[in-house]
């Protein structure tokens, strides 16, 4: 095992100690005491870019607001972590990743980096700092931010 891959694996490992700890102690932790509290994303949303152009990005419920986050959660298959997917995969270098919409160890990395690149606190939580940051992908487009 490589350095490189035995650090990631580290720190995926640890993340996931935390989340567990907290988890079962039923405690919640903000990077901020007044970071706001989101649904988690659940559907995608078409937003128009240019005019006949728009990109696909998370949303959440009916109404499809864009005011929702992605956390590190393996349980479950969910459409707007597939539309993330694609966006790092094909719009911001993470050729690696697949698109599977499980919101796993390489999503959650792949969201931490892309923090770190845009200068946003590292969480690997996908949420409305994350998604106005970052390139969303156009199947007609090509990549393109909000």
């Amino acid at each position: 095992m490589s350095f490189r891959s035995s650090r990631s694996t580290s720190r995926v490992l640890t993340a996931l100690g935390a989340m567990a700890a907290l988890l079962a102690c039923g405690v919640a932790v903000s990077p901020t005491a007044s970071a706001a509290v989101y649904p988690t994303c659940n559907t995608t949303k078409a937003v128009s870019i240019t005019s006949g152009h728009s990109v696909t990005v998370p949303a959440y419920g009916s109404s499809k607001t864009l005011t929702c986050k992605l956390v590190l959660n393996q349980s479950t298959e969910n459409p707007a972590v597939k539309a993330l997917q694609r966006s790092l995969k094909n719009c911001e270098g993470y050729s690696y990743l697949g698109v599977d919409g499980f919101y796993g160890p390489q999503t959650f990395l792949a969201v931490e980096a892309l923090q770190k690149k845009y200068g946003l606190f590292q969480d690997g939580i996908y949420g409305p700092d994350t998604r106005d940051s970052m390139k969303h992908y156009s199947s007609t487009l090509g990549c393109a931010r909000l």
